[in-house]
């Protein structure tokens, strides 16, 4: 994968933490955080008490995927949704996250795994409102349910209509994973593609 694709990937993954994490905590970007755990916490315990944030009533574990968030979008997955280089994990920030990029064009994906933000105990959608509330993210709003499962769009702006689209989807109370797509036409691709990103890292998830 060419450099500025990785270094793009690196870029948005620390954006995902210092945005859920630092502008929710007060902590400096870059800060080392605790090592991922291997199991996944007790949703119950950490059920957003924001009437706005919906609950996650059938969370699913992704602990096996801590170690390398490229598992997360199969190869057949990726290829069907025209991407068939593999992807380039990123495991030194503090969310595992994978890209994968087409040669010769801006179409890329991201996938980031919010097991860093559950560590520090501002994990899953609750954590990405938050951040909004501490005027950390400028832009939140509701997606489409993925699979049964409840979204949201976010970022430092609204980047839709640019072809680049950021959606979160909470897979647990305490944890949610960021499907990004960018380098499309228009909104309706790129936020296409990211539902089709989070639809198959659902079935992924179902299936492990």
């Amino acid at each position: 994968m060419p450099n500025v694709l990785r270094n793009r990937a690196a870029a948005v993954a620390l954006l995902f933490v210092s945005v859920a994490v630092a502008g929710c905590t007060g902590e400096t970007p870059g800060t080392p955080s605790p090592t991922p755990g291997t199991s996944p916490s007790s949703a119950s315990s950490a059920a957003p008490e924001d009437p706005n944030v919906p609950k996650v009533t059938n969370p699913l574990d992704a602990s096996a995927f801590v170690g390398d968030a490229c598992k997360l979008l199969p190869a057949a997955a990726a290829a069907e949704l025209g991407f068939t280089e593999p992807g380039a994990p990123k495991n030194d920030t503090n969310n595992p996250a994978c890209s994968w990029g087409i040669r010769g064009k801006a179409d890329s994906l991201q996938i980031i795994l919010g097991s860093g933000n559950r560590e520090k105990g501002m994990g899953g959608l609750a954590g990405l409102h938050k951040a909004k509330e501490a005027g950390q993210l400028k832009f939140l709003e509701p997606g489409p349910d993925v699979e049964g499962y409840p979204t949201v769009y976010y970022g430092l702006q609204d980047r839709r209509a640019r072809g680049n689209c950021d959606l979160s989807v909470g897979v647990a109370d305490d944890l949610a994973i960021s499907a990004q797509a960018e380098g499309y036409d228009n909104e309706q691709d790129s936020c296409g593609t990211a539902q089709k990103l989070a639809s198959a890292m659902i079935k992924t998830l179902k299936g492990a």
